[in-house]
Protein backbone atom coordinates (compact mmCIF):
# COMPACT_ATOMS: atom_id res chain seq x y z
CA UNK A 1 0.00 0.00 0.00
CA UNK A 2 3.08 2.44 0.71
CA UNK A 3 4.62 1.25 -2.43
CA UNK A 4 1.14 2.32 -4.14
CA UNK A 5 1.18 6.04 -2.06
CA UNK A 6 4.51 6.41 -3.13
CA UNK A 7 3.73 5.26 -6.56
CA UNK A 8 0.93 8.33 -6.87
CA UNK A 9 2.71 10.98 -5.57
CA UNK A 10 5.83 10.35 -7.86
CA UNK A 11 3.36 10.28 -11.14
CA UNK A 12 1.29 13.41 -9.50
CA UNK A 13 4.91 14.95 -9.06
CA UNK A 14 5.98 14.26 -12.88
CA UNK A 15 2.42 15.65 -13.95
CA UNK A 16 2.58 18.52 -11.94
CA UNK A 17 6.45 19.43 -13.50
CA UNK A 18 5.56 18.39 -16.81
CA UNK A 19 2.50 20.88 -16.94
CA UNK A 20 3.52 24.11 -15.19
CA UNK A 21 7.12 24.83 -14.36
CA UNK A 22 6.84 26.81 -10.70
CA UNK A 23 9.44 28.05 -8.23
CA UNK A 24 10.14 25.51 -5.33
CA UNK A 25 7.86 26.89 -2.80
CA UNK A 26 4.78 26.55 -5.27
CA UNK A 27 5.89 22.98 -6.28
CA UNK A 28 6.16 21.81 -2.34
CA UNK A 29 2.46 22.92 -2.51
CA UNK A 30 1.15 21.27 -5.51
CA UNK A 31 3.02 18.25 -4.44
CA UNK A 32 1.46 18.71 -1.27
CA UNK A 33 -1.95 19.18 -2.52
CA UNK A 34 -1.36 15.92 -4.67
CA UNK A 35 -1.17 13.94 -1.73
CA UNK A 36 -4.00 14.85 -0.24
CA UNK A 37 -6.63 15.10 -3.18
CA UNK A 38 -5.12 12.68 -5.98
CA UNK A 39 -7.63 10.49 -7.16
CA UNK A 40 -5.12 7.65 -7.28
CA UNK A 41 -5.64 5.53 -4.17
CA UNK A 42 -6.76 2.37 -3.02
CA UNK A 43 -8.41 3.92 0.25
CA UNK A 44 -11.32 5.64 -1.63
CA UNK A 45 -13.22 2.66 -1.40
CA UNK A 46 -16.31 4.37 -3.03
CA UNK A 47 -14.38 5.73 -6.10
CA UNK A 48 -14.81 3.59 -9.52
CA UNK A 49 -11.44 4.90 -10.59
CA UNK A 50 -8.62 2.20 -11.44
CA UNK A 51 -5.44 3.16 -10.78
CA UNK A 52 -2.67 2.34 -12.43
CA UNK A 53 -1.04 -0.54 -10.07
CA UNK A 54 -4.44 -2.57 -10.22
CA UNK A 55 -5.88 -5.43 -11.96
CA UNK A 56 -9.49 -4.93 -13.94
CA UNK A 57 -12.10 -7.46 -13.76
CA UNK A 58 -14.58 -5.78 -14.86
CA UNK A 59 -13.47 -2.17 -16.56
CA UNK A 60 -16.15 0.07 -15.47
CA UNK A 61 -19.21 0.91 -17.59
CA UNK A 62 -22.67 1.33 -17.89
CA UNK A 63 -25.49 -1.29 -18.26
CA UNK A 64 -28.63 -0.22 -19.05
CA UNK A 65 -31.41 -2.99 -19.19
CA UNK A 66 -34.52 -4.93 -18.16
CA UNK A 67 -32.56 -7.93 -18.07
CA UNK A 68 -30.51 -9.17 -15.51
CA UNK A 69 -26.63 -8.52 -15.63
CA UNK A 70 -24.07 -11.73 -14.95
CA UNK A 71 -20.36 -11.70 -15.16
CA UNK A 72 -17.69 -13.78 -13.62
CA UNK A 73 -13.93 -13.32 -12.49
CA UNK A 74 -11.51 -15.33 -10.90
CA UNK A 75 -9.20 -13.73 -8.16
CA UNK A 76 -5.46 -14.66 -8.08
CA UNK A 77 -3.11 -14.04 -5.05
CA UNK A 78 -0.60 -13.16 -7.05
CA UNK A 79 -2.69 -10.11 -8.02
CA UNK A 80 -3.55 -8.10 -4.78
CA UNK A 81 -5.23 -8.99 -1.28
CA UNK A 82 -8.30 -7.36 -1.59
CA UNK A 83 -10.69 -6.94 -4.45
CA UNK A 84 -13.33 -4.27 -4.67
CA UNK A 85 -17.02 -4.25 -6.82
CA UNK A 86 -18.43 -1.24 -7.68
CA UNK A 87 -21.83 -0.53 -8.47
CA UNK A 88 -23.50 3.02 -8.75
CA UNK A 89 -27.68 2.60 -8.80
CA UNK A 90 -29.12 5.41 -11.66
CA UNK A 91 -32.02 3.34 -12.14
CA UNK A 92 -35.58 4.50 -10.97
CA UNK A 93 -35.91 2.34 -8.20
CA UNK A 94 -33.77 -0.47 -5.95
CA UNK A 95 -32.14 -2.84 -7.56
CA UNK A 96 -29.97 -6.11 -6.19
CA UNK A 97 -26.49 -7.57 -6.35
CA UNK A 98 -25.99 -10.96 -5.69
CA UNK A 99 -22.41 -11.81 -5.15
CA UNK A 100 -21.49 -15.27 -4.56
CA UNK A 101 -17.85 -16.21 -3.64
CA UNK A 102 -16.18 -19.58 -3.99
CA UNK A 103 -18.70 -22.43 -2.56
CA UNK A 104 -19.85 -19.67 0.22
CA UNK A 105 -23.49 -18.72 0.53
CA UNK A 106 -24.41 -15.77 -2.19
CA UNK A 107 -25.16 -12.74 -0.55
CA UNK A 108 -27.65 -9.86 -1.50
CA UNK A 109 -26.84 -6.17 -1.88
CA UNK A 110 -29.74 -4.06 -1.74
CA UNK A 111 -28.95 -0.85 -3.75
CA UNK A 112 -31.07 2.02 -3.52
CA UNK A 113 -31.67 3.96 -6.57
CA UNK A 114 -29.22 7.21 -7.00
CA UNK A 115 -26.77 5.76 -4.57
CA UNK A 116 -23.36 3.22 -4.74
CA UNK A 117 -22.18 0.66 -3.40
CA UNK A 118 -18.36 -1.19 -2.73
CA UNK A 119 -17.82 -4.22 -1.55
CA UNK A 120 -14.46 -5.63 -0.95
CA UNK A 121 -13.62 -9.27 -0.92
CA UNK A 122 -10.15 -10.09 0.82
CA UNK A 123 -8.31 -12.59 -1.30
CA UNK A 124 -6.85 -15.81 0.74
CA UNK A 125 -6.45 -18.34 -2.61
CA UNK A 126 -7.55 -18.35 -6.62
CA UNK A 127 -11.35 -18.01 -6.09
CA UNK A 128 -14.06 -17.89 -8.23
CA UNK A 129 -16.49 -14.90 -7.95
CA UNK A 130 -19.49 -14.00 -9.37
CA UNK A 131 -21.62 -10.87 -9.83
CA UNK A 132 -25.29 -10.93 -10.88
CA UNK A 133 -27.70 -7.57 -10.61
CA UNK A 134 -31.35 -7.79 -11.05
CA UNK A 135 -34.45 -5.91 -10.74
CA UNK A 136 -37.19 -7.04 -8.18
CA UNK A 137 -39.65 -5.32 -9.83
CA UNK A 138 -38.84 -5.56 -13.41
CA UNK A 139 -37.92 -2.12 -14.12
CA UNK A 140 -35.13 -1.41 -16.33
CA UNK A 141 -31.80 -1.25 -14.15
CA UNK A 142 -29.27 1.82 -15.46
CA UNK A 143 -26.33 0.01 -13.24
CA UNK A 144 -22.70 1.32 -13.64
CA UNK A 145 -20.12 -1.32 -12.59
CA UNK A 146 -16.08 -2.35 -11.91
CA UNK A 147 -14.46 -4.73 -10.22
CA UNK A 148 -10.79 -4.74 -9.43
CA UNK A 149 -8.17 -6.55 -7.99
CA UNK A 150 -5.36 -4.22 -5.65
Amino acid sequence: MIFNVILGAGLALSILLSAHPASAIELEDRVQDALTTSPITVENTEDPIVTPMDIQLIRPFNYSSYNAYEKSFTLDPDNGEDADVWIQNNSTDTIYAKLTVGNLSPIDIPIKKGTQKTTRIGVIGTTNVKVYIYSSTGHKMDVNISARQF
